[in-house]
């Protein structure tokens, strides 16, 4: 079952365009990215709120 699901999913990377695949390579650094530097994410996001809310 999940030998099918994971052929699916590299079945469907290999005929995307190869800026389709670029979009999914970035896609998934950016979500790395944002995991390893959480608390700095959620400190930027709670920044951008507050200057927006006047705090």
């Amino acid at each position: 079952m999940i030998k099918e699901k994971i052929s699916k999913l590299v079945d469907s990377y290999n005929e995307l365009t190869p800026t389709g695949k670029a979009m999914v390579v970035l896609c998934v650094l950016l979500v790395i990215g944002i995991i390893i530097r959480w608390d700095a994410t959620i400190e930027g996001i709670q920044r951008g709120f507050g200057f927006f809310g006047g705090k």
